[in-house]
């Protein structure tokens, strides 16, 4: 006899900022059961959040009503690789163990995918021994992953990478995309078929154009790591050495400081870090700015990251320093400018932004907002997600 419960299986929730509390909470207004199986919230300082404890496992009706699960984190992960592929171990681990006892009170799986696909490694449990449906949604490709942060493919890792995806995939009867270009990359790993669901933006940020201010603001907004490839960006406008533009990097990260030093030591111009903001200051960032900026290194050209529709929905022309789908798609629908992620090709970027009249940034400006009321529009991809997600009554 059915549960008609939805569980929800994800590393990062509430009090953490995600896109899955958005799709959790819609799901709870549509009278679904739905219940979440993820961690104590420490992303991302590295550090459990004011009023949670770090208990190995507990439960907590703290939002909207919705039961959920925690299980242990381990912290550290900002400061060590090590420690960081220990703490999606553990994930896996707790995750599993908690599922082989309480898997079987649910009907329906969903598991929201981002970082690791050993956040999934529950559905194995769900699947062989629950027997449950597992939707997945995932966020970022494997193996491919692994090998753009540095892992160097060897046949014994190949093999075994190869092995854990396809059994991964396997034990789910559903699975979702967030990018067109995933689906040829997951082909050789599973025959199921396979749905894109992209991303929408959680805040309804459309903004007019920005006064004149006689200086062009480009705006880089999210987190400021190694895969964003920012130091190419930096060197390229600073190699400008123009007071006509000001670069501003809003967010945190592993490698904040060391851009930071970077540009004390080059003593470069008009270049700003505002640090981390909270989210309600973000339509005010893109109010003030010009162009929003997106950077992501070559290895991640299948990728279209979750602040591209963001951008979208602010009406901001984009600079887009990537590959693949998101660069077609700048391109495609006129957005803005998209190059490659060359040193060279970049400033020439920054150079023909300066250099445009302000009749296309009003156009850039209208077909990004028309983009995202269109192939990004929020109340369309949940009803996508819901044939595949909802539970009986």
């Amino acid at each position: 006899m059915s549960t008609g419960k939805l569980l929800i299986l994800t590393e990062r929730f509430y009090p953490e900022e995600f896109l899955i509390n958005d799709l959790a909470a819609e799901w709870v207004a549509r009278n679904w059961k739905v219940e979440v199986l993820t961690q104590v919230p420490s992303y991302p300082h590295d550090r459990i959040f004011d009023s949670y404890r770090n208990l190995l496992f507990q439960t907590t009706n703290e939002w909207n009503g919705i039961p959920v699960h925690r299980v242990r984190t381990l912290l550290g992960y900002n400061r060590s690789v090590v420690r960081k592929i220990f703490n999606y171990l553990n994930f896996a681990l707790l995750t599993s163990l908690w599922c082989l006892v309480h898997g079987w009170k649910y009907e329906r799986v969903f598991i929201y995918h981002t970082g690791p696909l050993t956040m999934a490694n529950a559905a194995v449990i769900l699947h062989y021994f629950c027997r449950k449906k597992c939707v997945i949604w995932t966020q970022d490709i494997w193996p491919d992953a692994v090998y753009a942060y540095g892992f160097k493919p060897a046949l014994w890792k190949k093999l075994l990478l190869d092995s854990y995806v396809r059994l991964i995939y396997s034990c789910c009867s559903t699975i979702g995309i967030s990018s067109p270009g995933f689906k040829e990359r997951l082909r050789p790993y599973t025959g199921k078929e396979i749905h894109y669901f992209p991303q929408w933006t959680q805040q309804d940020i459309s903004l007019p154009l920005k006064k004149p201010t006689g200086k062009m603001v480009f705006t880089f907004a999210g987190n400021i790591g190694s895969v964003q490839n920012l130091e190419l960006v930096l060197e390229a406008f600073g190699s400008l050495q123009t007071d006509a533009a000001e670069l501003r990097l809003v967010g945190g990260g592993v490698h904040l400081e060391r851009l930071v030093q970077l540009v004390r030591k080059k003593q470069w111009r008009n270049i700003v870090f505002t640090g981390r903001l909270p989210r309600e200051r973000m339509p005010k960032i893109f109010q003030e700015s010009d162009v929003l900026l997106l950077s992501l290194k070559p290895e991640f050209s299948l990728t279209v990251p979750a602040k591209f529709q963001a951008y979208l929905a602010a009406g901001r022309p984009i600079f887009g320093i990537i590959t693949g789908d998101t660069a077609r798609m700048i391109q495609a629908y006129e957005v803005g400018i998209a190059v490659s992620p060359e040193l060279a090709s970049v400033r020439q970027g920054f150079l023909d932004f300066l250099l445009q009249k302000p009749e296309q940034f009003k156009q850039w400006s209208q077909n990004a907002q028309e983009l995202s009321q269109t192939l990004f529009k929020r109340e369309n991809i949940i009803q996508q997600l819901n044939q595949y997600c909802q539970p009986s009554a």
